[in-house]
């Protein structure tokens, strides 16, 4: 029911202010027919003193300024955004200006295509609606701030967002300005979990896989628990990218770590949307909404079998072997796989090796002193498995143990031979009557081949057709993997100015020696021989480390001198 004014005076004031707010409304639509994109001064010039309630945005001087937070009828908005989030709770309505959002500085494109297609309509009906994700619509206000002109701070949890809204409205300089400027700058590590949680809210495929590959490039140094909101598949995606950095077992132990702490957030779930039962309608409502869980966050099988598979995580760290055996019993179509790539195959390879072996038997021996809850808590078939695999493993161990055993006892036979081939030769080249027959030595030292630790005998060993000089190389005579060979060290040239030594080993039945280690390259003579910085040759195994010391101990007599020098 409408209540009148009860004197003259009363209806004279009503009159007077119904007149100004017309005339006001009149030259703020002729003010926003002329006014550009760029120029706001004719509307800014608008006085609305007479009016209190349309001034809640003006300044001291009872300048107008556009506020779409202001009362839609007293601010003269001729634009309703309808915004729907998907909660079922209807649109949520904000009062705009075409003024703003079609002509301003920072107007939408999506607006003026929109308005281009209600242009038979009157301004004032002017309505648009929007299907937004609950993120975006979340940040709308901040948003609309920023078409109204005030400054926009941008975050890590905004920019995905605002991201989406200015590609959604078509603000290409927003656009720019997030996509170009900040989220290159802030995107690393330790932001990575939130950009790529926030950007599957929005369905932005491609700031999402941005962030992914960052977290799969350094997932050696990615916190899980920065993780464990994302949804299963999005960790399948991180676990499968092509370029994971990240071993095997650490691999294991990560993902272990994210099962559990998922685990901890669905039974805190459950548990607040149990708590929401209990209450009242209203606060269950409430509850349910903040807590509602999606389908799309249960772990399936499909998941826990990429998750774990053999191509990502060939081997189970043994710390999590048990772990997963027990986490599988929810996952038996994954568990019931057979075969040496299967996780359970995996985890009781895992389980078979020393420390889970010594572990699981001191368990056995007094359960009271070294208690072993995960072990008891698998079911019977599980446990039978287990000793299985640890009494193989046993077996494994024993007979690797026995091999070592035999290789040490091989190589401490061929060392002891080979000293007594070195020590048999030094003799015989020492005992010479006379001073100017002893020869140059050459000692080597700290290689991983123990037979070729020792005293070398200079050799003489012909002309170098290259350098038409003789070439000075030195021999050791000894016993490697149970046969009779010559150990050698000589010089090789390397461009025109430098030259290198190798060590190498000949075979009884070839003339040619098989390279072990290399120096050093140096400039000069090919006389002179690095005394360290020794390398392995290749990819060889077997022969690490490479010589930690090779050097010259006994000079040759002075004629063989000046004739090596000579030639060189």
């Amino acid at each position: 029911m409408i209540s009148l004014p009860t004197s003259i005076e009363g209806i004279t004031e009503e009159t007077k202010k119904a007149f100004n707010a017309f005339d006001l409304q009149k030259k703020f639509e002729q003010a926003t027919l002329a006014v550009s994109c760029s120029d706001l001064s004719s509307i800014q010039a608008i006085k609305c003193t007479d009016i209190p309630s349309a001034c809640n945005g003006r300044d001291m001087e009872g300048a107008f300024t556009l506020d779409w937070r202001a009362d839609p009828f007293a601010s003269m908005s001729d634009l309703t955004l309808l915004v729907y989030d998907g909660s079922g709770n209807g649109a949520v309505p904000y009062y705009v200006h075409t003024l703003l959002l079609v002509h301003g500085g920072r107007k939408s494109g999506f607006v003026v295509e929109q308005l281009k297609l209600q242009n038979n309509g009157k301004r004032s009906d002017y309505k648009i609606e929007l299907y937004l994700p609950p993120l975006a619509a979340k940040h709308i206000p901040a948003f609309l701030d920023h078409v109204y002109g005030k400054e926009l701070k941008i975050t890590t949890s905004n920019a995905p967002p605002l991201r989406y809204l200015a590609n959604r409205f078509d603000l290409r300089d927003l656009y720019k300005s997030i996509s170009t400027k900040f989220i290159p700058t802030d995107l690393e590590i330790g932001t990575a979990p939130m950009y790529c949680a926030l950007a599957d809210q929005l369905k932005d495929f491609e700031l999402r896989d941005k962030a992914i590959k960052i977290m799969a490039e350094r997932m050696d140094k990615l916190n899980i628990n920065s993780v464990k909101h994302l949804r299963p598949v999005l960790m399948r995606s991180l676990v499968q990218w092509e370029k994971l950095e990240c071993s095997s077992e650490e691999l294991s132990e990560k993902v272990a770590l994210w099962l559990r702490l998922r685990t901890e957030l669905e039974q805190a779930r459950d548990e607040a949307l149990i708590g929401g039962n209990k209450a009242g309608d209203e606060s269950r409502n409430a509850s349910a909404s903040s807590t509602r869980k999606d389908d799309d966050e249960d772990i399936t099988d499909e998941d826990f079998y990429w998750l774990t598979h053999v191509q990502y995580m060939p081997k189970i760290a043994p710390s999590e072997a048990l772990f997963f055996l027990k986490f599988g019993s929810q996952y038996p179509q994954v568990m019931s796989e057979l075969g040496s790539g299967s996780l359970k195959s995996r985890c009781l390879a895992a389980l078979s090796g020393k420390s889970a072996v010594d572990k699981l038997a001191a368990h056995l021996e007094n359960k009271d002193v070294t208690p072993f809850e995960m072990y008891e808590s698998l079911d019977s078939a599980s446990k039978v498995e287990l000793l299985e695999a640890s009494l193989v493993g046993a077996k494994k161990m024993l007979t690797k143990k026995d091999e070592a055993s035999k290789q040490q006892v091989v190589k401490e036979k061929d060392a002891k031979r080979s000293d007594e081939i070195m020590y048999k030769t030094n003799h015989e080249s020492s005992s010479s009557s006379s001073p100017a027959d002893k020869i140059m030595k050459v000692v080597v030292m700290g290689c991983g081949v123990q037979p070729a630790n020792g005293i070398y005998i200079y050799k003489e060993s012909g002309i170098d057709k290259k350098t038409s000089s003789s070439t000075i190389v030195y021999e050791k005579e000894a016993v490697w993997n149970q046969k009779r060979v010559t150990f050698v060290l000589y010089p090789t040239t390397s461009g025109q100015y430098y030259s290198q030594h190798k060590l190498g080993v000949r075979q009884r039945n070839s003339k040619k020696p098989q390279t072990l280690y290399n120096s050093p390259t140096v400039m000069g003579l090919s006389g002179v021989i690095p005394e360290l910085a020794w390398e392995v040759e290749g990819d060889m195994e077997g022969i690490h480390p490479p010589p930690q010391f090779v050097g010259k101990i006994e000079q040759p007599p002075a004629k063989s001198l000046s004739k090596s020098l000579n030639s060189v």
